[in-house]
């Protein structure tokens, strides 16, 4: 009997410790829940970015591409934005081919000094700041030379991350450029012939021939009848417009400082209705070596120059090749900037 007394105590206790065990597992733990919502709560409010170490690599989206062009022959030129007064370097695997400046707003040209033979390029892009971070942008350049002068490279732009695959910028059957440049040349004369214009003259480009000393300025001029052209210590020289445009050749040899360049827009009397003038040095000219320097006007573009000028729009890489101390982005060029203009390919 009091075997069996003893059993069943020990039974009852054994049923009353697994009824309290059960009752404290299923309880809701509210200390450990605030202790994990607590501080995730505080940490999005006071959280601050975490500062990379320096000289830490990483991809980012910080340079951007926004002109890669590449001639049949090879020459290439890269223009985009990155971190203003950083460096950046172009490589062709793990060859720099060409190291370049952003300037104070984060813009920056390159044009690698050697041109690319025919075959197939990856190219990435390297920016070192002025804390001394080094940045890998997360999008490279493919590109194809075939070498062929007739062919047109490939170029797209590959998205390493895989999200948005390749974007072709440059492959032959693309729309040509210098059609729409040709389309909107011809939209701009036909809306000058409707608009009355006050009688206007403008220097568009001079050369100067050392060897029999002379000096050829041609332009534009409307309203007037004759144009009278000199430069500083010499004679003017007379001439007539045709079609608004005009050409003077002035005899005499420029002088090595600075000098005064002139025309005057006359009327059918002989009274002046405008003039147009410049300053340049005989440097400058020298520096030329015989080859046309433009005058950039407002509104001018490299592609609009180099078709002008050259017959094809394309050629503005030549431009930059001859003018790299004036040219920091092909894509921002100022009024009264003087440009060293390339001869005419024979056709």
């Amino acid at each position: 009997m009091k075997l069996s007394k003893v059993i069943y105590l020990l039974l009852i206790g054994a049923a009353l410790a697994v009824f309290a065990f059960l009752i404290d597992f299923n309880k809701p733990i509210e200390t450990e829940e605030k202790e994990v919502i607590v501080p995730l709560v505080k940490d999005k409010v006071d959280a601050k970015p975490i500062e990379n170490k320096k000289n830490e690599i990483k991809n980012t989206e910080t340079i951007k591409l926004e002109v890669v062009r590449v001639r049949p022959d090879g020459s290439l030129v890269i223009a985009g934005k990155a971190f203003p007064n950083s460096k950046i370097e172009i490589l062709s695997g793990s060859k720099i081919i060409a190291t370049t400046s952003t300037d104070k707003i984060g813009e920056f040209v390159a044009v690698p000094e050697e041109q690319l033979k025919s075959g197939e390029y990856i190219l990435s892009f390297k920016q070192t700041s002025q804390d001394g971070k080094i940045i890998i942008a997360d999008k490279s350049v493919a590109i194809n030379v075939t070498g062929n002068e007739k062919d047109t490279p490939i170029v797209a732009i590959l998205d390493d991350k895989g999200e948005l695959g390749a974007k072709l910028v440059q492959a032959p059957g693309l729309k040509n450029k210098d059609e729409d440049v040709k389309k909107e040349n011809n939209t701009d004369k036909v809306s000058k012939n409707k608009v009355k214009r006050e009688p206007n003259i403008t220097i568009l480009a001079l050369t100067y021939d050392s060897e029999i000393g002379q000096l050829i300025l041609s332009g534009e001029g409307y309203g007037g009848v004759q144009v009278n052209a000199g430069f500083s210590g010499q004679e003017t020289t007379s001439s007539k417009i045709l079609n608004d445009e005009w050409s003077v050749v002035i005899p005499g040899k420029v002088i090595a400082g600075k000098q005064k360049i002139f025309a005057y827009l006359l009327g059918k009397e002989g009274k002046v209705l405008d003039k147009s003038s410049l300053i340049i040095s005989g440097k400058a000219i020298e520096r030329a070596n015989g080859k046309t320097l433009v005058i950039v006007q407002k509104g001018d573009a490299l592609w609009n120059i180099a078709y002008q000028r050259l017959g094809l729009g394309t050629r503005y890489l030549d431009i930059v090749e001859l003018n790299r101390d004036k040219i920091s982005n092909p894509d921002l060029i100022y009024p009264k900037q003087l440009f060293i203009i390339p001869n005419k390919l024979a056709d």
